[in-house]
């Protein structure tokens, strides 16, 4: 999770490995990135399904040649699903529109769902 990505992505070597088509964008997106390069894509996976303490959610995954990371969550799929972040706890906690509730606590990049 990244609340300073606005968009979510997913890596084209990980899409690779996903038995569906991605769209095409009406637009070309450009992408830049905290060393200051730019990145473009025209290329999104909607609705990829996500498992979270066995609660299921979906995202819109922006496809990047990015190769440090598989999926980044931005602000779009964090504000979507209601989180709120706790850097002091290491904490996120999704209040979803139907009333579930759920937690990640990190630590040293591990999370564990708390429910």
């Amino acid at each position: 999770m990244d609340s300073g990505a606005s968009h979510s992505f997913i890596s084209a070597c990980f899409a690779s490995c996903l038995d569906v088509t991605p769209d095409c964008m009406p637009y070309i997106l450009n992408v830049s990135t905290p060393t200051g390069t730019s990145m473009y894509t025209d290329s999104v996976y909607r609705g990829c399904e996500m498992s979270m303490a066995s609660i299921s959610l979906y995202a819109d995954l922006i496809v990047l040649p990015i190769g440090d990371f598989d999926v980044i969550l931005g602000m779009d799929w964090l504000s979507a699903h209601r989180a709120r972040m706790d850097c002091y706890n290491k904490t996120v906690e999704f209040c979803l529109p139907n009333a579930t509730t759920f937690q990640f606590k990190g630590d040293k990049g591990f999370s564990t769902p708390i429910i």
